[in-house]
């Protein structure tokens, strides 16, 4: 037996991921705080119903929004991995103008997931262990140690995310960029020291 296939479906089955990307520029200008299926909707340009057969309730559109933006925020896909220096290139663009407005939702995610959110808890949960885990491959392989790359690369996510949200947060770009280059000296000195890194 075949099994029926909804030809409604079919008809927007190509715009599905349009109707994502359009929903995830209206959070991204907008946030997640007043986002409702109608809100979406309109600012996609289709029907309430069309939205709702695509993505059936709010949580779920919420979810692959958020899914899309923890995965773009910080990631440089084009980055090469012999790239001579990867964490000043993710700054500068993560600091430019779409780097900002992921960063901005970004925060807004983080913030609602410490509130007891478990989606958005177990979403951002697991960005952070990828975030953490490619940092430290791209440590290791430039010499540090397994056994030390986790707890630098937990480190430098911290003091980058951290920068990050003050920098949005108050505007002060000289202080925060002075204060993310004594951060990336730090680290250089403290990789410099590792056993094997010396002359």
């Amino acid at each position: 037996m075949t099994e029926r296939v909804d030809g409604r479906k079919l008809r927007y089955v190509h715009r599905r991921g349009e109707m994502l990307r359009a929903a995830t520029e209206h959070a991204l200008d907008h946030g997640l705080e007043d986002l409702t299926l109608r809100k979406v909707a309109q600012a996609v340009g289709v029907s309430h119903a069309t939205l709702v057969h695509h993505f059936t309730t709010k949580e779920q559109l919420i979810t692959e929004i958020v899914e899309g933006v923890l995965a773009e925020t910080l990631a440089v896909p084009d980055l090469p991995l012999d790239h001579p220096d990867p964490l000043r290139e993710v700054w500068r663009r993560a600091t430019g103008a779409e780097g900002r407005r992921h960063i901005k939702l970004f925060a807004a995610i983080i913030a609602q997931a410490v509130y007891g959110d478990p989606v958005l808890r177990k979403a951002v949960a697991s960005s952070m262990r990828q975030r953490t885990q490619l940092i430290a491959d791209g440590l290791v392989l430039r010499g540090c140690p397994r056994t030390s790359a986790q707890p630098i690369a937990t480190s430098v996510l911290a003091a980058v995310r951290g920068l990050l949200v003050d920098l949005i947060t108050t505007g002060d770009e000289e202080r925060v960029n002075a204060a993310f280059e004594d951060a990336v000296t730090e680290l250089e000195r403290r990789l410099a020291e590792l056993p094997g890194q010396g002359a």
